[in-house]
């Protein structure tokens, strides 16, 4: 048997291991970073509907003889985020909207700014806005407008949508 060599010493092959240590930890570090920050600052889903202002729209809707449909959101309203993501950055559902209401969204600024703006602080008090998200219907032709509070799904949503809004009238059966 061979002598050991006394130069040669028993351990790690490796020179330093906790250069290693601190580039793992370094990384781990790096991933919880990145994952707080996605978390607090997530991807904007894009908004497919076509948004009228607030000013003007029951009279574009007279004109264009389509109820008007108020979206009373909020930036911070989690149900609201769902509501937009489901429903209005889909494409078959958002443009049923634009095609059949004049779509206006009302974003509540309160908890941002401490105050409303004058035009959405009035619609609020007129339609009684207490949560979010709520859709209000205002009928073309007049009439008591339709409140659906709170957000329960996509299908529902588009299923309280579809019966807000009056069937189109049949031909009529006269012979030429």
């Amino acid at each position: 048997m061979a002598a050991p060599d006394p130069a040669v010493r028993g351990g790690s092959s490796r020179r330093d291991p906790r250069l290693l240590l601190w580039a793992a930890a370094l990384l781990l570090a790096g991933r919880v970073a990145t994952t707080v920050w996605a978390d607090r600052h997530p991807q904007a889903e894009a908004d497919l509907v076509t948004w009228h202002p607030i000013a003007g729209a029951e009279a574009d809707a007279r004109k264009a003889r389509k109820p008007v449909l108020y979206d009373f959101t909020a930036a911070w309203c989690g149900p609201c985020g769902m509501l937009r993501r489901e429903v209005f950055a889909d494409p078959a559902s958002a443009a049923r909207i634009s095609a059949a209401f004049i779509p206006v969204r009302v974003t509540d600024r309160r908890q941002e700014d401490g105050r409303n703006p004058p035009d959405v602080a009035a619609l609020q008090k007129r339609f009684h806005i207490e949560a979010f998200p709520t859709l209000i219907v205002v009928p073309a032709g007049g009439g008591p407008p339709l409140t659906r509070r709170g957000y329960g799904g996509k299908a529902g949503t588009m299923a309280w949508l579809d019966s807000a809004v009056p069937p189109a009238r049949a031909p009529s059966k006269r012979s030429r």
